[in-house]
């Protein structure tokens, strides 16, 4: 189960790697990637078809599970948790539109949007995080989340998650 906890938190923004993280925890001082996109209010309104609960599929079969909730017309949440209660959640981060950027926030780790449409959402790291990822919507019921990184050795890895609508 640990493991399960430790690959959804990955993969649910909350690398906590300090690799590149500023002196100042919050990365208020660390500038934005020479990719960062911006982004209008509509265009995030684009995200809205996360919004509930998922069970996330990983290569070795086990399980995890999120919840995104819109906030208001400028932020989301997703919530992740070790099983399908959807009790007590294990992770978190605010999906925000701030002056035209699209922020995931994490908490020790941030990502900035580089592309947003219809079909997905692009983060790269702002600060804390090691990682790349992508979003990408196949239909009202099911997205992928593909995660980009590089090993300890400098070589280009590659993970791509399944993600159904879970009832309720």
């Amino acid at each position: 189960m640990n493991k399960l906890v430790t690959v959804a938190a990955l993969l649910l923004l909350a690398a906590c790697a300090r690799e590149g993280a500023t002196a100042d925890s919050t990365g208020a001082d660390a500038p934005l990637p020479a990719d960062a996109g911006t982004f209008t209010l509509e265009q995030f309104q684009q995200l809205r078809w996360m919004n509930g609960m998922w069970r996330g599929f990983m290569p070795d079969g086990n399980r995890f599970y999120e919840r995104y909730r819109v906030l208001d017309d400028s932020t989301m949440v997703m919530h992740a948790f070790p099983d399908s209660t959807f009790g007590t959640p294990s992770d978190s981060s605010r999906i925000m539109l701030r002056e035209g950027r699209v922020v995931n926030d994490g908490g020790t780790a941030r990502w900035v949007a580089t592309r947003l449409d219809t079909t997905g959402v692009d983060f790269t790291p702002h600060f804390g995080a090691p990682n790349r990822f992508t979003w990408a919507r196949e239909s009202d019921t099911q997205w992928s989340a593909t995660m980009r990184w590089n090993d300890e050795a400098g070589r280009p890895q590659v993970r791509t998650y399944a993600l159904h609508k879970f009832g309720r």
